[in-house]
Parts: structure tokens; sequence; C-alpha cells
């Protein structure tokens, strides 16, 4: 009885004083009372995982930059100011006019080269041998607007080779003879097996003195004891010095042009590429065949989307300033449609009924 008194005196106490009592000390004051912690429900989970999901913004790694080299939001340039798209402009119609009111002039390649010879005659500029180059812009734009296409830098294999002013050297690596005397054809300066990876090992052989090292895949496990050696030199499928086909990859390291696409300094979305494509006095159809190899190799690096990648091309010649426009659409490579292609197949279809 003493005991179920206390208790019903006790419960009338509690609620008495229970409004006068702060809610952060209930848990102290009754540590018996039982707390559940509910989840969300699935609606409300998925409603608020949509809202990260929209919060969520694309944000571009860039290394760190000298505060007096940095860029501000409003130093960035337009793109459509960088491409400066005069096809708004009226054309020319004659052989004077004026460069702010019409668009630039498209010369054909063989009449910008002549105009570039003209120029670089000895009774102007005197540099007869001058390099002609192809000045490329891009329109970097990614697969959407918030992405862009990194800087890239690529080797192309020239078909008509010329003097590009550097001193390469290739060592080949295999172990069929046969291969070896393709690739000592093709200008390799040593050529050997083993005994070659032994010489090296040893030190007689610097590596340093050489500018590449290509091996064919059957030797590729025996290579593997120099590789500490070689370090950036050894032989890699990606870099284009390991494959079955030793003569091509000597021959594109020796006369192979190197570019890169440089990303304009106020504005990541715009790049220029300026290359070599050959010397003056070569024939103007040797170099209209380096520059059709060099506009297509650019146009493999053009991400998917809709739209050109290659924005405008012009052929320069140093010390000139002069860069005259030159139509590089009708160099790409031209893809089948569809119906091209169903076309085909009837007209197959139609040729094997008559036989």
């Amino acid at each position: 009885m003493a005991a179920t008194t206390a208790g019903k005196a006790f419960s009338a106490l509690g609620a008495v004083f229970q409004p006068r009592i702060n809610p952060r000390y209930t848990q102290l004051l009754c540590p018996l009372v039982q707390v559940r912690e509910y989840a969300a429900r699935k609606g409300t989970r998925e409603k608020r995982d949509k809202l990260k999901k929209k919060k969520k913004v694309a944000v571009q790694k860039i290394g760190w930059i000298q505060p007096n080299l940095r860029v501000k939001k409003s130093e960035i340039l337009s793109l459509n100011l960088l491409k400066r798209d005069d096809s708004a402009k009226k054309t020319t119609t004659d052989d004077v006019w004026l460069q702010k009111y019409h668009q630039l002039k498209i010369f054909s390649f063989e009449e910008a080269l002549q105009c570039h010879r003209e120029t670089h005659h000895p009774t102007s500029y005197n540099l007869p041998n001058a390099f002609v180059n192809a000045f490329i812009e891009l329109d970097m734009t990614g697969v959407t607007d918030q992405k862009t296409v990194e800087p890239f830098s690529r080797t192309v294999d020239i078909p008509r080779p010329f003097d590009h002013g550097e001193h390469r050297t290739v060592v080949a690596f295999s172990k069929t003879p046969e291969i070896l005397e393709l690739a000592d054809k093709a200008g390799a300066v040593l050529t050997g097996s083993t005994e070659l990876i032994a010489k090296i090992q040893s030190g007689e052989i610097a590596v340093d003195d050489f500018h590449s090292f290509v091996a064919h895949p059957d030797i590729i496990t025996e290579l593997s004891v120099i590789r500490g050696l070689l370090k950036r030199k050894y032989p890699n499928p990606r870099a284009g010095t390991l494959g079955l086909h030793l003569p091509a990859m000597i021959r594109k390291i020796l006369h192979g042009i190197k570019y890169s696409a440089i990303s304009h300094e106020r504005q990541i979305k715009f790049a220029t590429i300026t290359v070599p494509i050959g010397r003056l006095p070569m024939d103007h159809k040797d170099l209209e065949e380096n520059f059709k190899a060099v506009i297509q190799d650019v146009n493999k690096m053009k991400p998917k989307r809709d739209g050109p990648f290659i924005w405008r091309t012009c052929l320069t010649c140093a010390a000139s300033p002069e860069k005259l426009k030159i139509n590089f659409e009708q160099y790409l490579e031209k893809s089948k449609k569809p119906d091209d292609e169903s076309d085909d197949s009837d007209d197959e279809d139609e040729a094997s009924i008559r036989v």
C-alpha cells in the first residue's frame, strides 16, 4: 500500500511541475523514457536528393596561378568576339575593299602560297627558304557548354617530308633480322636485339645520345631490364614507339611534325595552332598534301557535338604578319550518310539480281 501511494503521489507531483521543466533536462530527469528516431519518408528522401543534384555545379580544377597572372571574370573575352564571325558582312567584288565592312577574302592554296613567295622575295624580306605555317583556330567547346576540350599535343605523319630543322635519332629493337633490316632502311641509327640491350645496360651506349627508342612486341620481355634506364623513352604503344610496323613508326618520328593547341589566355574555349607544313621552295601540291594531313589530324580531336571544331584556317609565313584565309572544309574527310549507304546496298542488290 505504501509503495502504490508513493507512486501515485510522485506521478501527481510530476504532472504539476511538468510545464516548468526545461525540455533539455527531460532525459536527465527521466532516463528510462524510450526515444525513437524515425527515418524520413521515401518521398521526402527522393525530393531531397533531387534538390542536391540540382545544386551541384561542375567545378573545373585549375592549377595554381600566380596572383598577377590570374584573369578576372570581367577580363574574360567573349568566344564570339574571338571568332570574329564576318558572315553577315558583304563579300568582295574586286581587288580593293575595306576590311572593316567586308568578309575576309578566301584564297586558294596556290594563290596564298604565291602571295607569300612574292613577299619573301630577295627584293622584300629576302627569306626565300622560310617555313610555311598553317594557322588554325579552334572552338574548344566540349559536349556541353560547361565542358571544354583540354589543350592537346600531337605528332602528324606528313606525306611530303621536309627539313624541319631538328636532329632526331632512333634506336630499334627486334629479334627478327628481317624487321631490323627494314628499320635500318627506314632511317634507324642503331638496330639490334639482346646484344644491344646488354650494351645499354652496361653503359657502353648512352641513352641520352638518342631521341627515341622503338621496339617490336617480340622483344618486349627482354627489354624490361633497361626500363629504368630508358624512363620516358621506354617503348610505349600510346606514344607510337611499340608496334608491329617499325619502319612506319621510325618515319613518323624522323619526319613527323609536332603541334600543340594553345588556349587563349582570356578565353579557354578558344585555341590556336601554328604548325609548319613545309618551306616556300617546295611544290605547291606537296605543301597542300601536308596541309590536308594536318587538317585531318586536328579534326580527329573534335568532341561529339554539333557545330564545327575547326573555325578558321590561314596560311602564314614569318616574318610577314599576313594571314591568308583558306577554305579548309574541302580537305576534311567526308563521312558517309546512312542514306548513301542504303543506296549503295540497293545498287549491290540490284546488281546481284541481274547476275
